[in-house]
C-alpha cells in the first residue's frame, strides 16, 4: 500500500527552505512549483559567493552559461569539441557562430566580413609555417572553421551546426548540463539565469567576491581586461561579512551600491588601481579595510575607517609622511583606530624613520612594545587628548595571510590616549 502523497504546509515549507542547502534549493525551486512561495519570501543563506566575468559560484558549486555548437551530422571537429568542453561561447553570436552584423548596409557588411576573411587566411598561413608548434593544430582548425563561417554568411549558405545554450553547473567531478536552442542574445539570456538564481529579495550573504580569481593590475587594465562583471540583479537584504574585490572597485560598488549602502561591510578587500582608491561611503563605512597589492602610504589620508591593513606599504615621496600626519590631526579621528603597513626588510626603516622626522615625534615605548624585542615606539602628539604610536613587529602567521610574500615588518599606527606611551628621558 503506497503512502498518499501530502504537501507541506506553507510555513513548514518555509522552514525547511530557511536551513536547506542554497544549491539544492535552487533545484527544488526550479523543479517544484509549490515550493516557489516559500523560497521567494524566505532568506536564502550563501555562505561563500563568488561572481566572476565568466561564471558564478555559491558554495562550491559553479553556474556557467554558455553557447555550444553541434553538428548535424556528428563528430564534431576537434577544436570545437574543445570549445563545448570547456563551456562554450560566453558572447552573442548568429546562426554562424560570429558575431552579429553591426549595419543594415547589406554591402558594408559583406566588406566587412571579407576583409575578417582575409585576415583569417593571413593568420592561418603565418601559423602553418610553425605547425609543430604546441596548440597549432587546434587553433589553426578553429581558425579555418571561423573563416568558413564568414563564407557562408557572405554567401547566405545554411551552416552545417546549430547552437545551443548550455548550463554547467559543477560541485567537484560532479558535472551536470542543461541545454536549450539557442534562440535568444546571449545577455539576455545570462541576465534571466542571474535574476533566477539572485531574484530572491531576501539573501544573506557571508564572503562575497567579485572579479576573477587573481587580482586586477594595472598592466591588465590598460589592455582592456574586464575583472568586474556588473550584476544584473543585486543580491538584496545582504549581512555581509566579508567582500573582496579583485577587480575594480568603482564597478563593483556601482552595481551592489543599493543594497550594500544598507549595511556597513565588516571587511572590504580590493586592490589600489589606476593610482586612486575611491572615497566612497560604501568604503568609507567599512569597519576593517583590506587593501591588497603595494599601496602607497598616501592612501590612508582621509579615511574614516576603524581599520586598515595596507598589504604592501611605500612611501611616493619625502612629503608622504608629513602631510599625511597634518591631515590626521586636522581630523577626529578616535581611539583605538589601527592602521598595519606590510613593509620588507630594506623599506622598514625608511618608513619608521620618516615618522621619527615628523615635527613633535619623541622615541619611547608603549605597554605593547616594553616586552618585545622591537621595542622602538614613536609617539606624536595629535591633539590635547590623543596621541600617535608608531611601532614595529614581525607579522605572526595570521598577519603573514594578510602581507604581500616580501613583507618581513609590519608598522602599526595606533591612535591612544596621551601618555599611554612613555617616552625616553631626553
Amino acid at each position: 500500500m503506497t503512502t498518499p502523497f501530502h504537501p507541506l504546509f506553507y510555513e513548514t515549507s518555509k522552514s525547511v527552505a530557511l536551513y536547506m542547502d542554497p544549491n539544492k534549493r535552487l533545484q527544488l525551486y526550479l523543479r517544484c512549483p509549490s515550493f516557489a512561495s516559500a523560497h521567494k519570501n524566505e532568506v536564502i543563506r550563501i555562505r561563500d559567493l563568488k561572481v566572476r566575468p565568466e561564471n558564478f559560484e555559491i558554495d562550491g558549486t559553479i553556474y556557467r552559461l554558455g553557447v555550444i555548437t553541434q553538428y548535424t551530422d556528428p563528430p564534431n571537429p576537434r577544436s570545437v569539441v574543445l570549445d563545448n568542453a570547456n563551456g562554450g561561447i560566453q558572447e552573442d553570436v548568429d546562426i554562424y557562430g560570429l558575431p552579429p552584423r553591426r549595419t543594415r548596409d547589406e554591402v558594408e557588411n559583406v566588406e566587412a566580413d571579407n576583409a575578417e576573411m582575409t585576415r583569417l587566411r593571413e593568420t592561418i598561413a603565418r601559423m602553418e609555417q610553425d605547425r609543430a608548434k604546441p596548440g597549432h593544430r587546434n587553433n589553426i582548425e578553429r581558425l579555418n572553421l571561423e573563416a568558413e563561417a564568414y563564407k557562408m554568411r557572405i554567401n547566405n549558405t545554411p551552416p552545417p551546426y546549430r547552437h545551443y545554450l548550455q548550463l554547467t553547473i559543477s560541485t567537484g567531478k560532479l558535472v551536470k548540463m542543461e541545454r536549450v536552442v539557442y534562440d535568444k542574445q546571449f545577455g539576455i539570456a545570462k541576465e534571466y539565469i542571474e535574476t533566477m538564481v539572485f531574484g530572491n529579495k531576501k539573501v544573506q550573504v557571508q564572503d562575497l567576491r567579485i572579479g576573477g580569481d587573481k587580482y586586477l593590475n594595472d598592466l591588465d587594465d590598460n589592455f582592456g581586461v574586464q575583472h568586474d562583471p556588473p550584476l544584473h540583479e543585486p543580491l538584496s537584504s545582504p549581512h555581509h561579512k566579508q567582500i573582496i574585490v579583485s577587480g575594480i572597485l568603482t564597478n563593483a560598488l556601482a552595481s551592489l551600491r543599493p543594497i550594500l549602502s544598507q549595511i556597513p561591510l565588516r571587511t572590504l578587500t580590493a586592490v589600489f588601481n589606476r593610482h586612486t582608491f575611491p572615497e566612497d561611503p560604501i568604503v568609507n563605512t567599512a569597519r576593517f579595510l583590506y587593501i591588497d597589492r603595494p599601496t602607497p602610504i598616501s592612501v590612508l589620508s582621509n579615511r574614516p575607517n576603524y581599520r586598515i591593513h595596507l598589504c604592501l606599504a611605500f612611501c611616493q615621496n619625502d612629503y608622504d609622511l608629513n602631510n599625511l600626519v597634518d591631515e590626521w590631526k586636522k581630523r577626529k579621528i578616535r581611539i583605538g583606530t589601527f592602521y598595519s603597513l606590510g613593509t620588507t626588510e630594506s623599506s622598514v626603516d625608511h618608513i619608521f624613520g620618516k615618522f621619527r622626522n615628523v615635527p613633535g615625534a619623541k622615541l619611547g615605548e608603549n605597554k605593547v612594545t616594553r616586552s618585545t624585542e622591537l621595542s622602538e615606539c614613536i609617539i606624536i602628539p595629535m591633539g590635547k587628548k590623543t596621541e600617535l604610536n608608531v611601532y614595529c613587529s614581525k607579522p605572526n602567521e595570521q598577519e603573514k595571510k594578510l602581507c604581500h610574500w616580501t613583507v618581513k615588518f609590519i608598522v602599526k599606527i595606533i591612535w591612544h590616549l596621551r601618555g599611554y606611551a612613555r617616552a625616553d628621558e631626553e
